[in-house]
């Protein structure tokens, strides 16, 4: 073992004991993270060196990236319209009214009409469901982790990745895929997405990446689309999905409404002798 420096000065100031403690807490971290491949691979089969590499790696530059669409597969029969779980046609996954409404919240906080349009940027965040008994994908909860450029969201500190892998599996639920925002410029995949959904459905082939356009969400539309993609010829295809609970389309703007004070982090009303 190589003492350095530092090191010497804390054998000086402390006792052995307490720098053994302090290696023993960096072994620990390292296990921690390693035991997360794990886990994301959702089978007993231990995750290639290099893909924990590549879920762990930083960069210290962001890329200057141009965001341009890539190749999307046209199904006309994957339409959807605001349904309940019970109805008879089958959906490739469902998704919680709560994730909707704090995945639109998530991405109204960094693009509403109280901030400069030219200010608006992306959000990004984690997306956590369940397999029933027929395999179906069921996405019961969203993470919001983080905010970037309009071309660019990313999830910057890994603590957080960690603090919220802990907290999913504490619902019992595992990272079924991610999502992100397009603030008013629609909804499609880019050659930057493929990288991130690449990442995801190398740990698991299942994942789904959902984007999200609130300024789609108009009463006819809920405002997002989930997708899946062929790694191998790098098309996006959109799921035929069902939104598992109540929710009529035609009121989203109207909750989202009421909700933005909560978005901006106000009360939503006050007593008349908290004015």
């Amino acid at each position: 073992m190589v003492i350095t420096l530092m090191e010497n000065k804390e054998l000086a100031n402390s006792s052995i004991k307490d720098v053994i403690k302090k290696k023993i807490k960096e072994k620990i971290k390292q296990e921690l993270l390693d035991e997360i491949c794990e886990e994301l691979k959702l089978e007993e089969e231990e995750l290639t060196e290099e893909i924990c590499s590549m879920l762990t790696k930083k960069t210290s530059a962001k890329p200057i990236i141009k965001l341009s669409k890539i190749p999307t597969v046209k199904i006309e029969e994957k339409k959807h319209v605001e349904i309940q779980i019970e109805e008879e046609i089958q959906k490739e996954v469902y998704i919680s009214v709560k994730s909707i409404l704090k995945i639109a919240s998530h991405a109204l906080k960094y693009a509403n009409s109280k901030i400069r349009r030219e200010n608006w940027v992306e959000v990004i965040g984690l997306l956590a469901g369940k397999l029933d008994k027929n395999e179906i994908l069921h996405i019961e909860d969203a993470y919001p982790m983080g905010h970037g450029t309009a071309v660019y969201a990313e999830i910057k500190d890994y603590k957080n990745y960690v603090r919220a892998f802990k907290d999913i599996k504490k619902q019992r639920l595992f990272i079924c895929g991610w999502y992100h925002s397009h603030p008013s410029y629609g909804l499609f995949m880019s050659n930057e997405d493929m990288g991130t959904q690449a990442r995801y459905q190398t740990l698991w082939d299942k994942a789904v990446a959902l984007v999200v356009d609130p300024y789609l969400i108009d009463g006819t539309s809920p405002g997002f689309e989930i997708y899946s993609a062929n790694l191998k010829s790098k098309t996006w295809y959109p799921l035929l999905y069902g939104i598992k609970g109540s929710l009529d389309v035609r009121m989203l703007p109207e909750i989202l409404k009421f909700m933005h004070p909560l978005i901006e982090g106000k009360p939503v009303y006050l007593e008349y002798d908290e004015d």
